[in-house]
């Protein structure tokens, strides 16, 4: 089957897992499960009049207070925007300015991963379609010169299949400003890529994209969706949704050549087989002393997912240990976004499912994973119910810290107007 077909299929799978309902408005805080935890809905997507829709990512929150973002779908062609969310002056609402309607063409289409920030103030990201082979691109988008003008949009890289395929994830940008990401499909097998993207020693002259992985499909993972992590040594560890094995997927390492060159290694530090989880969707985020902690979306108690730490090692492997079996019920299920750490190694993250709320597999939830003071186990709590409806509904991405405890996410469905919401939940 080819890279079209696969990618076709994929894109019909996530379309029906989409799907999102119209609610009526209601008032745009909630309570929360308890009585100092609030959200509130800060914007809520028309898919209209060039608005976007469909917000698959999660948020920048700039020093300003500013919140930059993505959409998957809506804007001028239906193909995506990138917007900015500004904070309100003197109790007014949040406002929407959309930065930049892809076309669907050269330009890229449906941009499902977000957005990182250069300390200039470039935006940079990725589109799984569009570009001049039609599979993705790695877009730059320049603030005005100017306040109040237009942001420009730049292509750095267009994917041709073998140097890669429909990139997904966002971007991660190292302190040398290079990019790297990942492609859910296309490389030397077909089966998606790690890479780096070089900018220019010079003004007006090409980034240089250079393939720094190639997996294989088989034991050592295929289909990477989340974005990679950079490590303190300059390492890179991610996530392949499936391969391994038991085909549930990995957790891996890529390790940067000496300074004599050669290749990036890859070394899997962790399979999945079912009972401890499957199908990692999401990225890993470093807690304390090296311990690795992410989720899977699938497998355990009838495909719900997990939460896992990974410690490194002190003589063998990495060990694995699961935080928390999701039910798919009152405590959520099926997590998509990488969990963002807290005080005292306590872990925040959204699942996409699950939850009491009144759509028939659950709206999703936001929930807690505190760190037992001793030999115990960790503790879930459920810190907010999504009920589909004005509050919105299936967050799939990570909750991103802002100023005083605040943190900041999307709702893929949901809302006013059924098409996804921008939310701040106080804890």
């Amino acid at each position: 089957m080819g890279l079209q077909s696969r990618k076709q299929q994929r894109v019909k799978a996530m379309k029906r897992a989409a799907i999102i309902m119209r609610a009526v408005l209601a008032a745009l805080i909630f309570p929360a499960c308890g009585a100092a935890q609030t959200l509130a809905t800060l914007y809520a997507f028309s898919g209209e009049n060039g608005d976007g829709a469909g917000p698959y990512a999660g948020l920048v929150y700039s020093a300003n207070g500013t919140l930059y973002g993505a959409t998957a779908y809506g804007g001028v062609f239906n193909s995506g925007t990138v917007f900015a969310l500004t904070p309100p002056v003197s109790g007014s609402a949040w406002t929407e300015t959309v930065l930049h309607s892809f076309g669907g063409g050269a330009d890229g289409s449906y941009p499902f991963g977000g957005l990182v920030a250069g300390p200039d103030g470039i935006l940079y990201g990725a589109t799984n379609y569009g570009g001049a082979s039609g599979m993705g691109i790695v877009y730059e988008l320049a603030p005005p010169v100017t306040p109040g003008g237009a942001w420009t949009e730049t292509i750095l890289h267009n994917f041709g299949g073998i140097d890669g395929a429909y990139p997904y994830a966002s971007l991660a940008l190292a302190a040398s400003g290079t990019l790297y990401g990942t492609t859910e499909l296309g490389g030397a097998s077909g089966n998606g890529t790690v890479f780096e993207l070089v900018p220019p020693s010079g003004s007006g002259e090409p980034w240089t994209e250079t393939v720094l992985y190639n997996f294989s499909g088989g034991s050592d993972g295929y289909s990477p969706y989340a974005v990679p992590t950079i490590g303190a040594t300059g390492a890179l560890y991610g996530t392949t949704v499936a391969g391994g094995s038991s085909d549930k997927g990995t957790v891996f390492k890529l390790t940067p050549p000496g300074t004599g060159g050669g290749a990036w290694k890859e070394t899997v530090l962790h399979n999945f087989n079912g009972s401890d989880g499957g199908f990692p969707y999401a990225g890993v985020v470093f807690g304390a002393n090296g311990a690795i902690y992410g989720t899977t979306a699938g497998s355990v108690n009838a495909g719900n997912g997990s939460a896992f730490e990974l410690s490194p090692p002190s003589g063998n492997g990495w060990t694995e240990t699961v935080l928390h079996k999701f039910s798919g019920n009152a405590d959520g299920g099926a997590p998509h976004g990488v969990q963002s750490l807290g005080p005292g190694g306590t872990l925040y993250g959204t699942t996409f499912g699950g939850g009491t709320g009144k759509r028939f597999n659950g709206s999703g939830l936001i929930y807690q994973l505190t760190p037992p003071s001793g030999s115990g186990s960790w503790i879930e709590s459920v810190l907010y119910v999504f009920q589909g409806g004005n509050d919105g509904a299936s967050p799939n991405a990570a909750l991103v810290p802002g100023a005083t405890g605040v943190f900041y996410g999307t709702t893929l469905g949901g809302g006013a107007f059924g098409q996804g919401t921008v939310f701040a939940f106080t804890p």
